[in-house]
């Protein structure tokens, strides 16, 4: 079998993955035509997955393929967007069909769960590797960013923190097809994460900055705090976890892909609104303070705490 078979064979597997509202021209041309509704802007992100650093070299393809769109995806949450569309590029050192054919399942799976489709991407001889590029949309000058935080904001985050690190402790994640996982097993947080697009969408008019958690809470938080200017204030205690993880563990913790974000303490009704629409829980874990932009205080029960860093790529 050659590229141009395999290729057609991905289209098939797609099927309807690839089309969708908006999508004018997908797969097959020499690029996506994507119509955006009138009033809102395009927003864009790229992610790249590289076997043996993001994902384990022997794992299966569709569980690659799914997360390799859902993490790229939750960049879009993060900024309030609604999905649109996305493009995969697939970089393998050596023709592997069948793996190849169970990645596009997988891409295809989450393609379906986040309503976001397929519309063209690549295959090329190389490292392996994976690159997405997502496209959303959101109403002009409606994007959450990094930088809008204020004094006196709450520090809130999505969900529970430390599944993903704890299943990379455990082990074993080679050995799992999307077949195999268990919802909401350790595993499975890290092979299916659940980009928060509902709840990125409602934080329109009540956030003021927000980060989706890919590198870990110490991380991702000190770059809201330093784009915003400001130092941030966190209690350990109050940091929700995934069962069976340290608090301070979760707080370096990557790979959650739960949104951390600001907002002031007037906005508690919207927040609970918030709650109860998307069914996501959402915890205030401390706030936002003039001092040393980027620098996290981090506090057990009112006293210092030392937290170290998350994931750093160099």
């Amino acid at each position: 079998m050659d590229e141009f078979q395999l290729i057609d064979e991905i289209v098939a597997i797609l099927g309807d993955a690839a089309s969708g509202p908006g999508v004018v021209v997908g797969p097959g041309d020499d690029a996506a035509v994507v119509d955006v509704a009138p009033g809102n802007q395009l927003v864009v992100s790229t992610d790249t997955l590289i076997s043996d650093r993001h994902f384990p070299a022997q794992a299966k393809g569709d569980a690659v393929g799914y997360r390799s769109l859902a993490v790229a995806a939750s960049d879009l949450a993060a900024m309030g967007a609604r999905p649109l569309c996305a493009t995969v590029a697939l970089t393998i050192d050596k023709m592997d069909a069948d793996w190849t054919r169970a990645f596009a399942a997988g891409i295809a799976a989450a393609s379906r769960a986040f309503a976001m489709p397929i519309v063209g991407g690549n295959i090329a001889r190389g490292p392996h590797s994976v690159t997405v590029t997502v496209h959303g949309q959101v109403p002009v000058q409606g994007a959450l960013l990094r930088s809008g935080a204020r004094q006196g904001d709450g520090v809130f985050v999505t969900g529970k923190l430390g599944g993903a690190a704890l299943a990379l402790a455990q082990g074993g994640l080679e050995r799992y097809a999307l077949a195999d996982l268990t919802p909401g097993a350790a595993p499975h947080r890290y092979w299916q994460p659940t980009p928060r697009f509902e709840v990125g969408m409602e934080l329109a008019g009540v956030a003021t900055a927000a980060i989706d958690l890919s590198d870990g809470l110490s991380s991702d938080l000190a770059h809201v705090a330093r784009a915003s200017g400001l130092a941030a204030v966190v209690d350990i205690e109050l940091i929700p976890t995934f069962p069976g993880v340290d608090p301070i563990d979760a707080a370096t913790a990557g790979d959650d892909y739960e949104l951390v974000f600001s907002a002031s303490p007037r906005k508690a009704y919207e927040l609970g609104e918030i709650r109860n629409l998307t069914g996501v829980p959402v915890a205030r874990i401390g706030w936002l303070r003039p001092g040393e932009p980027g620098r996290i205080h981090w506090r057990e029960h009112a006293r210092p705490v030392a937290v170290g860093t998350g994931y750093r790529h160099f």
